[in-house]
This record gives C-alpha cells, structure tokens and sequence, in this order.
C-alpha cells in the first residue's frame, strides 16, 4: 500500500466488523419498523361515525319495528 500517513481525523472513523454489523442491525430494524408501520396504515379498517347520520337512524328504526 501506502507510506502516507493517515491522519487521527481519518482513524477516528475506522469502524470494526463488529461495529458494522451493530450498524446494519440498527438499520434493518428502522427499516423494518417503516414497513410494519405502512402494512398497518394501508391495511386498518376505517373507524366508525362517531354520530350518525340521520340516515342512518332511520334505517336501524325501520330494522327495530
């Protein structure tokens, strides 16, 4: 290789295979996390009316009578 010295700038950012692996783990969890979380958000069944519609209303009284 090289005779050129590297600098400690340089050598603070050396990172062992460990540390790489520590990394990559960290990633696939966060990207696994945004996948989990857009399944849920395209997949969940709308909510309810809080209120009726007087449409509504008229339907489950006729359905009660």
């Amino acid at each position: 290789m090289s005779d050129k010295k590297n600098s400690p700038f340089q050598a603070a950012f050396w990172i062992s295979n460990q540390e790489k692996l520590y990394i990559l783990i960290i990633c696939l969890l966060f990207i696994l996390g945004f996948g989990a979380r857009y399944l849920y958000l395209n997949n969940r069944r709308p909510s309810p009316p809080l209120d009726p519609q007087p449409e509504q209303i008229e339907k489950t009284e006729q359905i009660h009578e």
